[in-house]
């Protein structure tokens, strides 16, 4: 008959509870469709990103016979980005763990994730805050409404189709559901991007969003492609623990490295509505 102890460091096994927490995070980011996901920083040095955006050459030009192809110098832009560490940890009693009341270490494991998810949805919120002025709409003093939103997405010019978001507070929802070009979530099968999709109007996937708050009576909402948006990480979700042997307690931490970044401008519209 096999003996042993079963010990709390046992149970508590980072190598195991680092893929749990990376798919609660996964699972529980509201925003992470929108945005490309970018790996080539993990495992490079520097805390700095230097992104290049380079400015388009013009169309092409008809050329005669003979004649030399015009050439045009490439313009760049640079935007430099800090990587930056996003974390959270709990503490453990050995009681709480091996009592068997309900699943401590389970609860650990979704919190963490869900808590980092949260932090990254409210970095992408704050980066959409740095669109152009080229691509802002609304001063505050108007409703969003069907044709409210029918106009502000003349912003995208001829690539006004294709997928796209609209995020907005629940208090926003039932002025848009009165309108007769509202589409229910339920008819727009399997082309849902993001999760918590309640609808559709003028092509715009709607999302509620209890982040999207009235400021000074104003709302500011935004209408985001797929694209618009990239996080940089640099190193993914990474758990440690540490004992403390005096009070019995272990330390569970969870933390990731990453930037975000409007990678497309020309992909994402704000808005400012009337509370």
């Amino acid at each position: 008959m096999a003996t042993g102890t079963t010990k709390l460091e046992n149970m508590v096994n980072p190598e195991v509870m680092a893929p749990m927490v990376s798919a609660k995070l996964e699972a529980a980011m509201k925003f992470a469709p929108l945005a490309t996901i970018d790996r080539t920083l993990q495992g490079k040095p520097g805390d700095t990103v230097t992104l290049p955006k380079y400015a388009y050459i013009g169309d092409a030009e008809d050329v005669g016979e003979g004649e030399a192809i015009p050439i045009e110098k490439m313009a760049t832009s640079t935007t430099k980005v800090s990587v930056k560490k996003a974390g959270k940890g709990v503490e453990l009693t050995d009681e709480s763990v091996l009592s068997g009341y309900g699943d401590p270490m389970g609860e650990a494991v979704n919190q963490l994730g869900l808590s980092i998810a949260n932090k990254l949805d409210n970095d992408v919120l704050a980066v959409l805050d740095n669109i152009i002025s080229a691509m802002t709409v609304g001063d505050g003093t108007a409703t969003l409404t069907s044709n409210f939103i029918a106009d502000a997405l003349v912003k995208f010019g001829e690539d006004i189709d294709g997928e796209k978001v609209l995020l907005i507070a629940p208090a926003q929802l039932a002025e848009l559901r009165k309108s007769e070009d509202w589409i229910k979530a339920t008819d727009i099968g399997a082309d849902i991007i993001i999760k918590g999709t309640v609808g559709m109007i003028h092509g715009c996937q709607v999302v509620l969003s209890n982040k999207i708050k009235a400021e000074n009576g104003a709302y500011t909402n935004y209408i985001v492609k797929p694209g618009a948006l990239a996080i940089y990480l640099k190193r993914d979700t990474e758990i440690e623990n540490d004992r403390d042997i005096v009070n019995k307690t272990t330390v569970i931490t969870a933390d990731r490295h990453y930037t975000t970044h409007i990678a497309d401008d020309a992909k994402a519209i704000k808005i400012s509505a009337k509370e």
